[in-house]
């Protein structure tokens, strides 16, 4: 698969390895497959398709999906293995189960896993990928915006789903017996081309520290719920990564060439390398939003090296 070629540096790498749990590992974890659960952000279409920038074949038409891929394919990359929906080597037998779907909440994931749950099991040698959030922050601030909450229940009700989906993960992991989860915090949007968009149409800054503090609210009952117990669960904090990524000063640390706007001219999934802005130079890589809410190649890179790391050095 090709990713980014460079490695994350330590002190790069430091901001998506969240403080959660650990000790010194025994023997080299070994999977024999990878389930994904979450939104669009960890999806892979049925053609191969992301929502972000999608890689082109030779012949400037075909989808190429193991090029750019989304977090949770540089993680079954790791270990060798492909899911369904993108398997350009045609393995017989993939060992990736997709279950991410576009628009999932943290309401809708928690089904996703009880439909799994009902017909699969969890095993320690099954590795699970967790992302979800970002539309619970996202419904939250719509109903702010529309009257029918205050700040304070838009706060609360994030809070409530990231403690929902603090408990998935553990209902998951189920105490060492279950599977081992690999699960990340959201974007944090408030850095977002949405957010900056609000901040022109409602003349009102605070909209812009409402979708921080929406993210950090979120992330933070998350993170207070799932147990700490890094023999089963790790922890990628791709909302602090969002805000590293956004600092001016890290551009060139990063390989950014833009941060503030959107690289994709057409709608997601259907963007390409063909339907990039001219700014980016014909280079999936270069901008840090796909769209106005969907990070980018570099960061879905970045997030999927990360936990990788997490998977092989994490006592699972």
């Amino acid at each position: 698969m090709r990713v980014l070629k460079s490695l994350l540096a330590p002190a790069l790498l430091a901001v998506l390895l969240g403080g959660c749990g650990g000790s010194t590992r025994v023997e080299s974890y070994a999977p024999n497959r990878i389930v994904v659960f979450g939104d669009e952000l960890s999806l892979i279409g049925t053609n191969g398709s992301k929502y972000s920038v999608n890689a082109l074949k030779a012949d400037a038409v075909s989808l190429d999906c193991a090029t750019y891929p989304v977090w949770p394919q540089v993680v079954a990359d790791g270990y060798g293995m492909v899911f369904s929906e993108c398997n350009p080597t045609a393995v017989a037998s993939p060992a990736g189960v997709m279950k991410a779907s576009v628009g999932a909440t943290v309401a809708d994931v928690v089904a996703a896993v009880s439909a799994f749950q009902a017909s699969s099991t969890f095993t320690p040698q099954t590795l699970v990928t967790v992302m979800a959030g970002q539309h619970d922050i996202l419904n939250a601030y719509k109903a702010y915006d529309a009257g029918t909450l205050s700040r304070a229940l838009a706060l609360s009700q994030v809070s409530v789903a990231g403690k929902a989906l603090g408990a998935l993960v553990n209902n998951v992991a189920n105490q060492g017996s279950g599977g081992r989860v690999l699960y990340s915090t959201p974007p944090n949007l408030g850095y977002s081309p949405f957010a900056a968009a609000e901040l022109v149409r409602t003349s009102d800054a605070d909209r812009v520290t409402l979708l921080k503090e929406l993210t950090l609210a979120f992330t933070a009952a998350l993170r207070l719920e799932v147990i700490n117990d890094g023999r089963y669960a790790a922890l990628i904090t791709a909302d602090e990564l969002t805000i590293s990524m956004s600092d001016p000063t890290k551009m060139v640390s990063y390989a950014l060439t833009n941060i503030v706007d959107q690289v994709c001219t057409v709608a997601l999934p259907n963007c390409t390398t063909a339907t990039m802005a001219a700014g980016a130079a014909g280079v999936g890589t270069a901008y840090l939003w796909a769209d106005a809410q969907h990070p980018g190649v570099s960061f879905q890179s970045r997030v999927g090296l990360a936990a990788l790391n997490r998977a092989r050095n994490n006592p699972f």
